[in-house]
């Protein structure tokens, strides 16, 4: 039952990370291209880091970077459907590659503060 739940924080880290990217790129209610919004944006693709390595036993880091990495393309598909693509392909992958390097970061993140937290409190 272990081994399930690293792939519960990958699943759940997939998803998280298609709704940011979603909510990122385009208005999701209205059908309306946003384009990008800037760096502060970014920070937004800590969250599925975060989460998604909380709910993974072991394999902290793994789990999040597969559910990133599986989320990668379903985005530029779904960015490539939807609307008319108005930047590059390689201008898109360079953002979702740097959105896969937030997530990680916020796994990193979560992983610092969980060892810090155990050895404080041993």
């Amino acid at each position: 039952m272990g081994s399930n739940k690293g792939w519960v924080g990958a699943t759940c880290c997939f998803l998280l990370f298609t709704v940011v990217f979603l909510s990122q790129k385009m208005d999701v209610f209205s059908a309306t291209e946003t384009g990008f919004r800037g760096e502060p944006g970014m920070l937004l693709f800590l969250l599925p880091g975060i989460v998604a390595s909380g709910l993974s036993a072991r394999g902290r880091l793994r789990y999040p970077f597969l559910g990133a990495l599986m989320a990668m393309p379903l985005c530029l598909i779904i960015l490539h459907f939807w609307r008319t693509p108005m930047n590059a392909f390689w201008q898109e992958l360079a953002y979702v590659m740097s959105a896969v390097f937030w997530s990680l970061m916020g796994a990193l993140g979560f992983l610092f503060v969980y060892v810090s937290c155990q050895r404080y409190f041993r």
